[in-house]
């Protein structure tokens, strides 16, 4: 379904302003699509882009700077967030080595096994992703048009 017909819009747009509303709509309808995916995890978007990045960067830590460098929001409350996710036993912090005021953070076994669990359940299985209609040429296409979009 076109963009007009999802937001029951009548009258004609700008292509600039169908492109950016196109945009809107279809993060927002991504972040639900993720969120419905994860919920059954106890996990929200933003805690599984932490573990994710810290699974990335496993065996090293990371700093809480580091982490929302590399955050896909990085409006995000990443302090708050680490510290629900070490409550649940998904990260641990430790003291940096060399300056006592950082801490690292680390993703644990637990957290790993997590991350294990939802990708067995199909969760980053390319057949279950939004843009299966997509090929491989049209995606590419697509990720280089957001970049140029953003640049």
């Amino acid at each position: 379904m076109n963009i007009e017909a999802e937001l029951k819009n009548t009258k004609p747009m700008q292509p600039r302003q169908r492109a950016m509303l196109n945009i809107l709509f279809t993060a927002s309808w991504l972040d639900c699509f993720i969120q419905r995916h994860l919920r059954p995890f106890g996990l929200t978007h933003p805690q599984y882009n932490i573990l994710r990045i810290l699974n990335g960067s496993y065996p090293n830590g990371l700093s809480v700077l580091d982490i929302k460098g590399r955050m896909i929001d990085r409006s995000s409350n990443v302090s708050r967030l680490v510290e629900k996710l070490r409550e649940s036993g998904y990260v641990e912090r430790v003291p940096h080595k060399g300056d006592r005021r950082m801490v690292v953070v680390t993703i644990s076994e637990t957290g790993k096994k997590l991350l294990a669990d939802l990708h067995a359940a199909g969760f980053v299985d390319p057949k279950n992703m939004p843009g299966g209609n997509l090929s491989e040429a049209e995606a590419t296409e697509l990720a280089e048009l957001l970049d140029k979009f953003r640049g």
